[in-house]
């Protein structure tokens, strides 16, 4: 284990309690156990099978930790939940609440901000940029981490798309046979987006088709519904 995530474990154990307490009654429900039961449960396998095998690409100095270690609790849950007999698609239902009901504990004020700054297109591509950069610094550093790319112009027919060309998601998943989990995770951006009240359309990601994830918008279309995931919705988005 990299010493960064050994010396983090009590933050991360935290922030593991912090996702899992939204669906804790959906938990309680499909495990028989009581929620501290299955809440160690989990913990244990993130530690082992996660902290223990994540690489480092930043720490705290770059958002893309936050990303990757954020996702991965859910792996664990849903490897757990395995063994109570629940699917992959059930335990991607439980992502989707879970993070719904994160992203909806942000004040109605901040949501309606941050649909006021990405309409001024000019600033979004200007921090956008600036990401671009601190990655691309970071990934000479530490190769692996997130490296993206904003799309000046931005694609025909919408006002904002970057990619990522690098995912330390997808390279995770597809190291240690987690891809079944990818496209709920990868949905989780729809989720985002959605709760915040922007459409986001995406063709390609890393992990289905190894060039690069795009996020575009055109910041007037109505978000897309995000269950069942928006790949398997047979409308071309991923």
């Amino acid at each position: 284990m990299h010493i960064y995530y050994e010396k983090k474990k009590r933050k991360f154990k935290k922030n593991l309690n912090t996702m899992m307490k939204l669906i804790s009654k959906e938990l309680e429900s499909l495990t028989g156990k009581d929620y501290p039961e299955i809440l160690s449960d989990i913990w244990e396998h993130y530690e082992t099978n996660m902290l223990e095998k994540f690489p480092y690409i930043g720490g705290d100095k770059v958002s893309g930790t936050s990303n990757l270690t954020g996702a991965f609790c859910y792996v664990s849950m849903g490897e757990v939940l395995k063994e109570y007999g629940v699917d992959t698609k059930d335990a991607g239902h439980l992502m989707v609440l879970s993070y719904e009901r994160m992203m909806n504990k942000i004040p109605g004020f901040a949501k309606k901000l941050m649909r006021k700054l990405f309409n001024n297109t000019k600033l979004v591509n200007k921090t956008l940029l600036k990401k671009d950069a601190k990655n691309a610094a970071n990934a000479k550093v530490n190769p692996g981490s997130f490296v993206t790319k904003t799309q000046i112009p931005p694609e025909e027919g919408y006002k904002i798309s970057y990619h990522n060309l690098t995912c330390p998601l997808a390279s995770f998943a597809k190291q240690n046979g987690y891809g079944e989990y990818m496209p709920y995770l990868c949905n989780l951006d729809y989720v985002m987006f959605g709760v915040m009240g922007l459409p986001l359309q995406r063709e390609h990601t890393c992990f289905d088709d190894g060039d690069y994830c795009d996020f575009k918008t055109d910041l007037v279309s109505d978000p897309m519904p995000y269950w069942p995931p928006v790949s398997m919705q047979g409308k071309g988005y991923k």
